[in-house]
């Protein structure tokens, strides 16, 4: 088990404050006491903006950056922001300063629930050497992790597409990951605004060249590899089986209840996915398969073993999906229920901390 000792994490992003259903008006704070509880001896960096109000939020090391700004990307609301350069920046700059071994990324409004994602970082150790470019593969976060959309009519594919919202890897992976061009803006989140979109399209009102994930995973491979992606849903060039290779070898993909992890800022939940959403979408079940199909030969015991596992999971996550999503049943049952625990467990922890205090005065 790799020790917390060895661990920087990188608390990226602005300071939050507000959450869903009225879990707490200090989001980050929320999110680095947590932190601190589960990993005492980890290295906490909190990189955010110039300007911003950090007052009573725990960290070790604090790195306040210029903010890069953003450029709107959507026709029909231009309050909507790509925030891509923010991303690269307040990230690279955390992971810069990390002085551990390893390095767990998280936005500013994750709430980490279980440190029990680690023991998934050594499990997989087979790879495909002509697509490996990382010391070992890169802990990532299943939501928004896809391989495309699909509609009733269609399907609309997107080749390297690696969720930006939780990393965990080697230092020197992540920062390699980090290490890319800004986007040219207003050209990249405006690309559309003076092209034509020569496919189907779930997301006509989106003018982007890409979406951020797509971007910096694109942007990460392509020095290692030569990658020819004109934008988001080109699969020219054989871009799908290339993206398939690429990130079974370089990313593991963690699904939510294995990464322990939720936004306090949206609390969404993989487990309440539409079943039509769930067939493109990267869960664990689906990187698992690739692994056995693209990394190096597997055993057939191995094989029988992760296919068994692969069963399983889909088995579970159906059912699971099913029952849930009756008792949500478009009124939030389930994000009230998990709201409730988490303000009740955070009241309780004030009120350990406010006892600690008494006594030791």
């Amino acid at each position: 088990m790799i020790s917390d000792k060895d661990i920087s994490i990188v608390v990226q992003g602005p300071i939050i404050y507000r959450s869903a259903f009225d879990i707490t008006e200090h989001t980050t704070r929320l999110v680095c006491q947590r932190l601190k509880k589960l990993f005492p001896h980890s290295e906490l960096i909190l990189s955010t903006w110039m300007g911003e109000n950090v007052e009573g939020i725990p960290h070790d090391r604090l790195i306040l950056n210029d903010d890069p700004g953003a450029t709107w990307f959507n026709y029909g609301n231009h309050e909507l922001l790509n925030n891509c350069n923010r991303l690269i920046v307040s990230t690279f700059a955390g992971v810069k300063a990390a002085t551990r071994p390893y390095v767990l990324k998280v936005r500013s409004d994750l709430l980490l629930i279980s440190p029990k994602f680690l023991k998934y970082f050594y499990q997989y150790p087979l790879f495909d050497k002509r697509y490996k470019f990382v010391k070992n593969r890169i802990l990532a976060f299943s939501i928004y992790s896809i391989k495309g959309h699909k509609t009733c009519l269609f399907t609309m594919q997107r080749p390297f597409h690696i969720s930006d919202w939780a990393y965990f890897g080697y230092k020197e992976d992540l920062l390699d990951l980090y290490d890319i061009p800004l986007t040219e803006e207003p050209h990249f989140s405006q690309w559309f605004l003076t092209r034509c979109k020569p496919f189907f399209d779930m997301e006509p009102h989106r003018l982007w060249k890409m979406p951020p994930e797509q971007y910096v995973t694109h942007s990460f491979l392509k020095k290692h590899m030569a990658i020819h992606l004109e934008h988001t849903v080109d699969t020219s060039h054989n871009n799908m089986a290339v993206s398939a290779r690429v990130l079974v070898n370089n990313f593991l993909v963690l699904d939510q209840t294995q990464f322990s992890m939720v936004s306090l800022k949206y609390l969404n939940f993989q487990l309440l996915f539409e079943p039509v959403l769930s067939r493109t979408a990267i869960f664990f079940s689906t990187w698992l398969h690739d692994y056995c199909r693209y990394t190096a030969t597997v055993p057939l015991r191995g094989k029988i073993k992760y296919f068994l596992q692969i069963g399983v999971r889909k088995l579970f996550y159906r059912l699971a999906n099913f029952i849930l999503r009756a008792i949500d049943s478009k009124k939030n049952n389930i994000g009230l229920l998990v709201a409730f625990v988490i303000k009740k467990r955070q009241k309780n922890h004030y009120n350990l901390v406010d006892k600690t205090m008494d006594n030791s005065l």
